[in-house]
C-alpha cells in the first residue's frame, strides 16, 4: 500500500516543484521587465485561470465564437488577454487600430501557424521579407496589369451565370457556394499562370481539392493551443496522414514556379504575345531572381499565398453580396437597372467599367464586406512602445490583435451597423467618415494589396449573374446562428438562391 501512495506524494511534488519554477521565473521576468508590466496595468483584464491563462477560449466552437467576443469586447475598446504567460492586447475601436497597424508592420509568429500549408509569403512574412514580397508583387496589381485581367473576368463570369441555367425557374433553392469555389479559383489561377486550371490534368484537381482543406487545417490549428508547438504539429501532421495531402498540394504551385523560371531562362516569357508575360507568376518569377534571399521555395510560397488569398476573398464577397440582393428585393432592381444601362452599349465589361462605374453596386460590395469581413482580425508584434490616440501606451514586445470585423459594425462610423445598408457608402456617408476607417482591406502601410483586383473580379460576376437572373431566396435574414467565424466569416448555411430568368 505504500508505493501508491509514495508515487502519487512524488507526482504532487514533482507538480508542485513545476509551479513554484513558474512563479519565481514570473517573478523574475517582472523585475527584468518593469516597465512592461507597468504598461499592461492600463488595460483591463479579461479574468483568466493559473497557469492556462485564456487559452481555453481557444475551443470555442465557430458558431459561438463570434457571440463571445462581441459580448466580452462590448463594454470594452481594449482588453488584456493571456495565452499561458503570455499577454495579449485585443483592441476593437478603429482610431486604435490604426495607429497599432501604421506603428507596427511585424507580423506575430500567431499568423505563422500555417506555414505547412502555405510557406512564408507576403501574408504573414516579417516586415523585411514583407517589403520584399511587396515589392515584387506591386506590379500585378498596377493599372495596367489590372486591364489585363478584365477578359478572364468576362469569360468567367459569363460561365458562372450559365452554369445556373439547369435550376432557373424551377423554383428550387440553389446553394451556390461549391460554383462559387470554383469559379473564383479557376478566375485567380489563370489570372495568375496564363491557363485555365481545368488544363491542369490531375495536379490541378488536387490542388483544387486541397485549397480548402488549407484554410480549413490552418483554422483547426489555431483554436488548439497543444498543435502550436512546431515538433508537435509535424507529429501530428505525419500521423494523421495530411503531410502527404501537403505535398501533394504543394506540386502544382511549385511545378508551375519551377516551368515558369525554365521560360524566363529560355526568354520565351519576354515575347510579347506570350500569355505568361501578362500574368503574375512572370512577375512574381523575374523580381524573385533580383532578390538573393527568393529562393524557389519562396517564390512557390508566394504563388500559393495569391491563389488562396484571392479566391476565399471573391468568393466570400460573391456568394454574400448576391445572397444580400436576393434578400433585398428593391436594392436588386437598382443594381439591376445600373447594369443594364452599361450593358446597353456594351457586349463585356472593361477596366474602365469595373474601376470607375457600377458605383452602386460596389456601395453593395463594400457593405458586403463590412458585415461579413473575409478578414476578421490581424495580428501585430510590437517592436517598440506604440503610443494611442488619447496617449495610452502599448509596450514593446507584446502581442496585439486588432478585431477589424468589430470596428466595420462600429455604430459610431456607420448608422445601424446591424443592417445590410449599401447608403453606408454613399458618398455623402465616406466623406463623414475618418479615413482609412474602413477595415475590410486593412489599414497602414500592410494593407491589401489586391483590393483594387478583388473589388473588379466581384462587380464582374455579380454583374453578369443580375443581368441574367431575378434573384430570390427562402432566407429572411442572417443570423448569428447561421454564421461562423475565425478568420474570416463564414456561413454555415452556404449562399441559397432562387434564380428566375429575366425576360430580354
Amino acid at each position: 500500500m505504500i508505493f501508491p501512495f509514495l508515487k502519487k506524494m512524488a507526482f504532487v511534488l514533482f507538480a508542485s516543484l513545476i509551479v513554484i519554477i513558474f512563479i519565481l521565473m514570473k517573478y523574475v521576468d517582472k523585475l527584468r521587465n518593469k516597465r512592461f508590466y507597468e504598461l499592461l496595468k492600463q488595460f483591463p483584464s479579461y479574468p483568466k485561470l493559473p497557469l492556462f491563462g485564456n487559452y481555453l477560449m481557444a475551443r470555442v466552437s465557430p458558431k459561438d465564437r463570434m457571440r463571445t467576443m462581441e459580448n466580452i469586447m462590448r463594454p470594452h475598446r481594449r482588453l488584456l488577454f493571456w495565452l499561458g504567460p503570455f499577454p495579449v492586447i485585443v483592441l476593437k475601436k478603429y482610431d486604435d487600430i490604426i495607429a497599432i497597424l501604421n506603428q507596427s508592420q511585424d507580423r506575430d509568429q500567431f499568423l505563422n501557424l500555417g506555414d505547412e500549408w502555405l510557406g512564408t509569403g507576403i501574408i504573414n512574412a516579417n516586415y523585411d521579407e514583407w517589403k520584399k514580397s511587396r515589392k515584387i508583387l506591386a506590379p500585378a496589381f498596377s493599372s495596367i496589369m489590372l486591364s489585363r485581367y478584365v477578359d478572364v473576368f468576362n469569360k468567367k463570369a459569363s460561365l458562372l451565370a450559365d452554369s445556373f441555367e439547369a435550376t432557373a425557374d424551377s423554383g428550387e433553392v440553389f446553394n451556390i457556394r461549391e460554383t462559387l469555389v470554383k469559379t473564383n479559383l479557376d478566375i485567380i489561377i489563370e489570372n495568375t499562370i496564363g491557363v485555365p486550371i481545368d488544363s491542369l490534368g490531375e495536379e490541378g484537381k488536387q490542388f483544387a481539392d486541397a485549397v480548402p482543406q488549407a484554410l480549413y487545417n490552418i483554422g483547426k490549428r489555431m483554436t488548439r493551443p497543444w498543435l502550436y508547438p512546431s515538433f508537435i504539429h509535424k507529429m501530428y501532421l505525419k500521423l494523421t496522414g495530411k503531410e502527404n495531402i501537403i505535398q501533394q498540394y504543394r506540386n502544382l504551385p511549385a511545378k508551375i514556379v519551377k516551368d515558369a523560371l525554365n521560360n524566363h531562362k529560355n526568354q520565351k516569357d519576354l515575347e510579347e504575345n506570350d500569355i505568361s508575360s501578362k500574368s503574375i507568376i512572370s512577375l512574381i518569377v523575374k523580381g524573385g531572381l533580383q532578390e538573393p534571399t527568393f529562393t524557389e521555395t519562396r517564390m512557390t510560397d508566394e504563388l500559393i499565398q495569391i491563389i488562396i488569398g484571392g479566391s476565399e476573398t471573391s468568393e466570400l464577397n460573391v456568394g454574400y453580396t448576391l445572397l444580400m440582393l436576393a434578400m433585398h428585393q428593391d436594392i436588386q432592381q437598382k443594381v439591376y437597372e445600373e447594369v443594364c444601362e452599361l450593358f446597353k452599349n456594351n457586349e463585356s465589361l472593361t477596366a474602365d467599367h469595373l474601376l470607375h462605374q457600377l458605383k452602386y453596386l460596389e456601395q453593395c460590395i463594400k457593405e458586403t464586406t463590412r458585415k461579413y469581413s473575409h478578414a476578421t482580425i490581424t495580428v501585430r508584434r510590437t517592436h517598440k512602445e506604440c503610443i494611442l490616440g488619447d496617449n495610452t501606451i502599448i509596450p514593446a514586445n507584446i502581442t496585439v490583435v486588432p478585431l477589424l470585423h468589430l470596428a466595420n459594425q462600429d455604430p459610431e462610423l456607420y448608422k445601424n451597423p446591424e443592417k445590410w445598408d449599401p447608403e453606408h457608402f454613399s458618398d455623402d456617408a465616406v466623406e463623414n467618415r475618418p479615413k482609412g476607417s474602413f477595415m475590410s482591406f486593412g489599414s497602414g502601410p500592410r494593407s491589401c494589396l489586391g483590393g483594387r483586383y478583388a473589388i473588379m473580379s466581384i462587380k464582374t460576376q455579380i454583374a453578369y449573374v443580375i443581368r441574367k437572373y431575378h434573384l430570390s431566396t427562402n432566407i429572411k435574414e442572417l443570423t448569428r446562428d447561421n454564421l461562423s467565424i475565425f478568420l474570416s466569416i463564414g456561413s454555415k448555411i452556404g449562399y441559397p438562391i432562387i434564380f428566375t430568368r429575366r425576360m430580354p
